[in-house]
């Protein structure tokens, strides 16, 4: 097989997605732990915890790409930081729900700054309108994906 049409993985378009989380993840651990003062998990946990409130343990894990125990581990020391609160969901008494405290919500505004950085820098190779066309395919692969196989899983996790 000539070497031009063999699979080679990095072509793959999953594989470099995955290799750019990981490069972003890699920097945003530093600056995270640098000007917030909270791990990577701790600060995806705080960011989801903000943006999405009442959360569940389990959307937590969902919405801040981690595994249940990392999500419930990092959740519980934010509460011992006192930046979030953990109360018993009335609906269901097997559900914990997260919210931020009143001294986790400046924390969690300083976190989203620092996202928005992040962002900025990573996709600072774009011009205005290549961040818009990027933004706009992820939405609609997004879509398609919830559509399919991730539709499962945001059921399971909500």
């Amino acid at each position: 097989m000539n070497s031009d049409t063999s699979p080679r993985l990095d072509r793959y378009f999953t594989y470099r997605l995955n290799t750019l989380a990981k490069l972003n993840d890699l920097a945003s651990h530093s600056l995270y732990l640098d000007k917030g003062g909270l791990s990577l998990a701790e600060s995806r946990v705080l960011a989801s915890i903000g943006s999405f409130p009442h959360i569940t343990v389990n959307r937590l894990a969902f919405e801040a790409n981690l595994d249940k125990g990392q999500a419930s581990r990092s959740a519980q020391s934010l509460v011992d930081k006192g930046l979030v609160v953990k109360a018993n969901s009335l609906t269901d008494g097997r559900s914990v729900i997260l919210a931020l405290t009143p001294s986790g919500k400046p924390v969690w505004r300083k976190l989203m700054v620092l996202m928005e950085q992040r962002n900025q820098a990573l996709t600072s190779c774009l011009n205005p309108e290549e961040q818009v066309l990027l933004l706009d395919m992820f939405e609609r692969m997004l879509a398609h994906a919830k559509a399919g196989h991730a539709g499962d899983a945001l059921e399971h996790a909500a």
